[in-house]
């Protein structure tokens, strides 16, 4: 009997509160996707292992009955999930059912990455998530299952060689160049992330460890004793099959398993850092996934390893407890986090109340999958969970039909309404359909405003002599007058698309030039392309900060384009993103370090202000007509003025 392995449920329970910590309020934890990585590697490393000890015990495979065990595990919680959450979004949130179908169609099939790589979807970009997003690793875990034996059959064909463990190694050595030399740092990592290709390091890792775990184990396995060897022969002679040795190999010792509950718990500290401390920048991509999937196995190592006390903190009850249930939880917690901040949140995802009502009604979903579904068929099979012949005589009858009748209610139930939410699900949503119609507003405004040609740049906008002469302290008389819209130019992304309507009512005649998913590194080419034409004005409005990091080169590259005589406004962001406050951070630094002509709009706090003001969708986009980001911008001109610039 093969010693199992206590405490990976400890740590697949750590991994999942590192995931939906980030996903829940990614603010508070912006490297909790690093979870993602420390589940691939534990999964790479029980599969295997489950593969190699059945290998080296009969000599054999049996494929279809591994195929069989993985699609029972997976899809009947999965199937369920799915159903059940396109059913309740057509009541409460039918903007997460835009392109519902494809999401169906390709999570059910498992290559939900791929479909979201193709199709253009971005793990990144949360303006409007899509209600299976997460999905994208269960779709990497089923391509590594159909994967793993053909893996598992050549290590084992060249096992004599004394390199097999070359082949996962080497394996994790092309996925991770492919990560390093696929990412591009100013493009979207959803390829490199998603890829199944370039994210299977932490699967290839636990696959060369349990190889070399299970040849420990068989290595040190007890020969028979001299009547055991004995009763073989005979068997043998007989035709009969001998038996195996039964007796489980000696609990390793010596100074390296003295050790590695001191590296696994230094591996533990270096995961934690990084999930509170990581960034979605290059070094995620340029080796912090490598790192975090290293750090994974030691973690492995030295809790799995003999009279480890790593194991005792992994043993913790509630933690292992979630480990066990960590698929269901997985499952679930997304499109519930999705469609309660949508209904309940109102749009603003650092709603407290929000996120209790998605933990508790996460907890209450996983339950009923668990106990009605996922158990039973884990117990028996699939028919067995639909319809309840007799197998168990321990059971009740009366019990084993209500839980039949049950699940077979909520599968129907939750079937119906998905195939008629598919049906009725819009091509767009509200949001997006407004910003469509904004946006073809601005472009007409802005080509009636070009139609006599290249605009002169507005005037320097200084003090009038008339203010000079009123004025008891000449030396702290502000240098400059509320601008006009004419003397202002725009430029943004969608919040600042949403608010154009906003803007041009407290400026009229601005120059607003906004797009939906535009980030900071598209600012200095903009202006450049402004100032070539001679449409550039002397204030500056920027509203780049929503889609992803901000770096200070960017700023002063931007700057450099404006050249001397302008005013840089530049407008933080609101949300709860991992960029967005270390942005808005950054913003306020570099407003103080240059205050003579840089003006900081704090757009998180007026937000926050009035969140009823807020798309419910997302919590991120003003209503299309409020005026509350212009109003924003408006306070901190004024207020910066009256400071004596």
């Amino acid at each position: 009997m093969m010693r199992k392995f206590v405490g990976l449920d400890g740590i697949k329970g750590l991994a999942l509160l590192a995931i939906v910590a980030y996903h829940c309020a990614q603010g508070n934890l912006p490297g909790g996707f690093y979870g993602v990585d420390v589940f691939l590697t534990v999964a790479g490393f029980v599969m295997a292992t489950s593969m190699f000890r059945k290998l080296f015990r009969d000599g054999k495979i049996n494929y279809f009955r591994y195929a069989q065990r993985r699609l029972s595990r997976l899809y009947p919680a999965l199937v369920l999930m799915v159903a059940s959450m396109v059913t309740f979004a057509n009541v409460f949130d039918r903007d997460a059912l835009v392109g519902v179908s494809g999401q169906v169609l390709s999570s059910l099939t498992g290559w939900y990455n791929w479909h979201a790589i193709i199709g253009g979807q971005s793990y990144f970009d949360q303006m409007n998530p899509q209600l299976f997003r997460h999905l994208w690793f269960v779709g990497v875990l089923l391509q590594f299952y159909v994967l793993l034996p053909f893996i598992v059959w050549i290590m084992c064909r060249i096992r004599s060689t004394r390199f097999s463990v070359a082949v996962p190694l080497g394996l994790a050595a092309l996925s991770g160049t492919l990560m390093w030399v696929l990412y591009q740092p100013d493009g979207d990592p959803t390829r490199v992330y998603f890829g199944t290709d370039t994210h299977s390091v932490g699967l290839m890792l636990g696959v060369a460890f349990a190889w070399c775990v299970c040849t420990y184990e068989y290595n040190q396995q007890r020969p028979l004793s001299a009547s055991q060897t004995a009763t073989a022969t005979n068997q043998k002679n007989a035709g009969l099959q001998p038996p195996k040795p039964l007796q489980p190999p000696q609990p390793p010792s010596g100074i390296g398993y003295a050790i590695a509950p001191i590296v696994g718990f230094a591996a533990f500290i270096v995961l934690a850092v990084l999930c509170f401390c990581g960034r979605q920048d290059a070094f995620a991509f340029r080796g912090g996934i490598i790192l975090a999937s290293v750090c994974s196995i030691l973690l492995i190592a030295g809790t799995i390893s003999a009279n480890s006390w790593m194991r005792e903190l992994m043993l913790f009850k509630p933690l292992a407890a979630l480990g066990r249930h960590s698929y269901s939880v997985y499952l679930w917690h997304w499109p519930l986090w999705i469609v309660v901040t949508a209904t309940v949140g109102k749009g603003d995802p650092r709603n407290g109340w929000a996120l209790i009502l998605t933990l508790a009604l996460t907890a209450a979903f996983s339950a009923i999958s668990w106990y009605l579904l996922e158990q039973t068929v884990a117990r028996h099979s699939v028919s067995y969970a639909i319809f309840p012949y007799p197998v168990s005589p321990e059971e009740k009858k009366a019990a084993q039909i209500l839980r039949a009748v049950l699940v077979d209610v909520l599968v129907i139930l939750a079937v119906i309404g998905c195939a008629r939410a598919i049906n009725e699900a819009p091509e767009k949503t509200q949001m997006q359909i407004q910003l469509e119609q904004q946006s073809r507003k601005l472009k007409q405004q802005r080509g009636q405003q070009n139609a006599g040609g290249p605009a002169k740049p507005a005037p320097p906008n200084q003090i009038k002599p008339a203010d000079q002469k009123n004025s008891s302290k000449p030396k702290a008389a502000p240098k400059h007058t509320a601008p006009t819209g004419d003397q202002i130019t725009a430029i943004g992304d969608s919040v600042m698309l949403a608010s154009s309507g906003g803007l041009t009512a407290v400026y009229p005649g601005i120059d607003i030039n906004a797009e939906v998913s535009r980030s900071m590194a598209v600012a200095p080419g903009l202006a450049q392309a402004d100032a070539a034409s001679n449409t550039l004005r002397q204030w500056v409005l920027v509203g780049l900060a929503t889609n992803g990091y901000v770096t200070v080169d960017q700023l002063d590259q931007l700057r450099q384009q404006l050249g001397p005589g302008h005013v840089l406004v530049l407008v933080n962001a609101h949300g709860d993103r991992a960029w967005i406050g270390v942005n808005n951070q950054m913003f306020a630094s570099y407003a103080v370090s240059h205050a003579a002509d840089t003006v900081l709009v704090d757009w998180d706090a007026m937000a926050n202000q009035h969140l009823g003001q807020l798309s419910s969708g997302d919590g991120i986009h003003p209503n299309i007509g409020s005026d509350i980001y212009a109003q924003a911008v408006k306070q901190a001109i004024d207020g910066w003025i009256a400071a004596g610039h």
